[in-house]
């Protein structure tokens, strides 16, 4: 892939838009015009072949690559002739983009039914969870730095670290990894940690270190939201739903807000997040494993 100052994600996501748009109605063809004008050639100059792409990335280049063929010149105009071309050559791939969306949302219902069983049963193993949930991601001052292979790196170094459990994951029990990739934020990540109450608490200060610890990670172009600050805590309590910081098992709304508040990491409905391009085989969804040799009272 080219060494370039275009924002990946912005640009991937720009693309899935406009061939949504197209195959939704929902954009004239003069509109269609403009953005293929501005969004070819830059889509060329970064499309890397050994990468996983979501359809609609594939349908727009395949598409335009006809056109431009035709034409002998990447350079050409995309006028109204030419943008119609694209559009009709778009639409032979309607049927396979919308089985790929079904399937990414049957996908996210198979990921919230694993969270669902995974956190009852840490919840049901710990009298006291710590709960704590942090959102990992990139400044829109670095997000261009930022392609899907640094992303990946980054993410590798992270859960090396969760996998030590030293520092600020010392008593690390549990976690749940959603990653995602949004119009706004870039490609981004959902990360929930459990810690044994019995031997952890200030949730505030391990969600600000953890924070830091991707800032770290990331050579500085990281940004992070932690979630146990007190007024996000002070907001979902006033509304009946916190489901992070100390959880006790025998309290079933704390116990049921937590679950709630785990799920949202794989809601099927949550529009326009998942990931668009990927490395071959990445996953975009992990849980800790429950049954471990080390897990105290499960093994005699």
């Amino acid at each position: 892939m080219s060494c370039s100052v275009i924002d990946q994600s912005q640009l991937i996501c720009n693309v899935d838009r406009l061939v949504t748009d197209v195959l939704s109605n929902n954009i004239n063809i003069s509109n269609v015009s403009i953005q293929l004008s501005a969004l070819y050639l830059p889509l060329v100059d970064n499309y890397d072949s050994s990468l996983d792409y979501f359809p609609t990335i594939t349908a727009f280049i395949n598409s335009a690559n006809r056109v431009v063929a035709s034409n002998h010149s990447k350079k050409m105009r995309w006028g109204y002739y030419n943008t119609k071309n694209f559009i009709d050559n778009l639409y032979a791939y309607k049927n396979i983009i919308l089985k790929n969306n079904i399937k990414v949302i049957e996908q996210e219902k198979v990921n919230t039914k694993k969270s669902d069983i995974y956190m009852r049963q840490m919840l049901n193993h710990y009298s006291r969870l710590l709960i704590v949930r942090v959102d990992l991601g990139y400044s829109k001052d670095t997000s261009h730095l930022v392609s899907i292979e640094t992303f990946h790196k980054h993410l590798k170094k992270l859960r090396e670290l969760i996998g030590k459990t030293e520092s600020c994951f010392e008593e690390l029990e549990g976690n749940v990894i959603a990653l995602e990739q949004g119009h706004d934020r870039g490609y981004h990540i959902h990360l929930l940690l459990l810690f044994d109450g019995s031997r952890r608490c200030k949730d505030t200060h391990i969600g600000k270190l953890v924070g830091e610890k991707w800032q770290s990670v990331t050579g500085g172009l990281g940004s992070y939201y932690n979630c146990n600050n007190p007024q996000y805590k002070k907001e979902q309590e006033a509304l009946g739903r916190l489901g992070i910081g100390m959880i006790h098992r025998r309290n079933p709304k704390e116990v049921q807000n937590a679950i709630r508040a785990s799920l949202y990491l794989t809601q099927p409905d949550k529009e326009n997040q998942h990931l668009r391009v990927k490395l071959r085989k990445m996953k975009t969804f992990t849980h800790g494993i429950y049954e471990t040799a080390k897990r105290r009272g499960l093994h005699k």
